[in-house]
């Protein structure tokens, strides 16, 4: 799976837990998706409104 994909299926993954209420997932997904987002040096796409 390439680094955007990861990044869309970790953006994806962050909305599920939110909606069904499990912050704590969400914010450990929060945070994998950070670092995924420095690795890729894409940062302009950083916050996705959450």
């Amino acid at each position: 799976m390439g680094t955007r994909d990861i990044i869309a299926q970790l953006r994806q993954d962050i909305t599920t837990a939110s909606d069904a209420g499990d912050e704590s997932t969400a914010r450990r997904l929060r945070e994998e998706l950070s670092k995924a987002l420095a690795e890729s040096g894409d940062r302009s796409a950083d916050s996705n409104g959450e």
